[in-house]
């Protein structure tokens, strides 16, 4: 190896990962399947779709780095030259791979449509590569050793690229480099508090024992991201188990999910072990609470419907808010009470979850200033209800105002007396 660890090089390739119009998803993926096997991204580079500029980047890591994962550019049309690029940075000849030819012609032909002669050039690998199957499109892949570095070509397209890593790149580099154990990391998902805050509660663990932290914002939840190393993923993971306990006790109802659990899912989960319904009455959000209510299968069972009425009159003849409730305008905590009353006698939901406010720019007319919510639940027992000021742009207030609705759902099928905080 060229290093005391493997050195693990990304290129990515494309004058839209460049110029912004595409995020660039790829590497965050390599880098996640890496690390579970103890490997890390040492370098990461984006270039455009240029063979002087691919062959260069190639040909230097290589040079330098043990191993070197390239993706896009492996298309058919004329500023697809990321082949071309790494033989080039390689000194191979491209040769042309007759079966590939042939999977291709039968792709199309299942499509019912001859193959494009554009597409032939997706059937030459540099001299000496071996082909990493296609995931699902056009566009195969291909490794060869070069410079005693292995290089991984794939493709671009996120779901290709991701399925083609685990299937053939990750065997070869688990099987090419041993790495000193298994790294395992777990997401805390939280909200309520800033990250400060968050970071405040769990700092007596910081540093305390075998398991790493991190802090992640993410426009409205906090993540608590764990890390732990052992010889197999089992004993990694014990040591997070007994992390996120101490985690959970410091956090409390702070912490809502762990990894990929979203707001939405432990809602939905709530809702149907209690056998309760909920409906929303929206104006800020104006549909987004109930968007995200039903992301999760089978949310029909407890979603019953949800009404955006984003103007005053709207909220009178479509939520019977009193119309003296809203002559000092529609930002506040009795006017989201109203709406959610109206909400679940309109929809006979057990619960119903309401939002008000003014995302910004300019108030609107409203005497609140930009970032002003106010989120209400009303249930068979009463209706309760926030106000708070919510910072950032139009798009983040009502992002945030959102989850805050979701949160405040939760909150409340917990059983929590005291609910505040955003």
């Amino acid at each position: 190896m060229k290093g005391s660890s493997p050195l693990i090089a990304v290129v990515t390739i494309g004058d839209e990962l460049l110029s912004g119009e595409v995020l660039d998803t790829n590497v965050g993926a390599i880098a996640s399947a890496l690390r579970e096997p103890g490997l890390r991204i040492s370098r990461h580079v984006t270039v455009p779709d240029s063979l002087e500029e691919i062959s260069r980047e190639v040909r230097g890591l290589a040079s330098s780095f043990d191993a070197v994962i390239v993706t896009g550019g492996l298309g058919p049309t004329s500023d697809d030259l990321t082949t071309e690029g790494v033989a080039l940075g390689t000194g191979r000849e491209l040769v042309l791979q007759p079966h590939i030819v042939e999977n291709l012609k039968l792709f199309f032909s299942r499509l019912g449509r001859p193959m494009p002669d554009e597409n032939l050039k997706q059937a030459y690998f540099p001299e000496g590569a071996t082909e990493v199957p296609t995931a699902g499109g056009t566009a195969p892949g291909f490794m060869l050793e070069h410079d005693d570095a292995l290089i991984a070509v794939l493709p671009g397209v996120p779901r290709e690229m991701e399925s083609m890593l685990a299937s053939d790149v990750m065997p070869a580099i688990c099987e090419r480099f041993q790495t000193a154990g298994v790294i395992v990391t777990r997401r805390i998902m939280t909200f309520g508090r800033g990250e400060s805050d968050v970071a405040k509660l769990v700092a007596d663990r910081i540093g305390a024992g075998p398991v790493d932290y991190g802090f992640l914002v993410m426009g409205g939840p906090i993540v608590v991201k764990l890390t732990a190393t052992g010889t197999t993923h089992e004993e990694a993971a014990s040591l997070l188990d007994a992390e996120q306990a101490e985690v959970l006790s410091r956090l409390g109802n702070l912490m809502y999910g762990v990894d990929d659990q979203s707001m939405e899912e432990i809602v939905g989960g709530l809702l149907r072990e209690r056998g309760m319904t909920i409906a929303t009455a929206e104006s800020i959000t104006a549909g987004m609470v109930a968007s995200r209510i039903a992301n999760v299968p089978g949310s029909s069972a407890y979603l019953l419907g949800g009404i955006v009425a984003y103007t005053n009159e709207a909220k009178e003849s479509l939520l019977r808010v009193p119309t003296g409730l809203l002559s000092e305008g529609a930002v506040n905590r009795p006017v989201a009470e109203a709406m959610a009353r109206g909400a679940r006698e309109a929809y006979s939901s057990d619960i119903a979850v309401a939002t008000t406010g003014v995302a910004g720019p300019g108030s609107g007319g409203e005497a609140k200033p930009p970032g002003t919510v106010a989120i209400a639940l009303a249930a068979a027992e009463g209706t309760i209800s926030l106000e708070a000021r919510l910072p950032g742009w139009r798009n983040m207030v009502r992002s945030i105002a959102t989850m805050a609705a979701l949160n405040f759902v939760r909150l409340h099928l917990l059983g929590e007396k005291q609910i505040d905080g955003w």
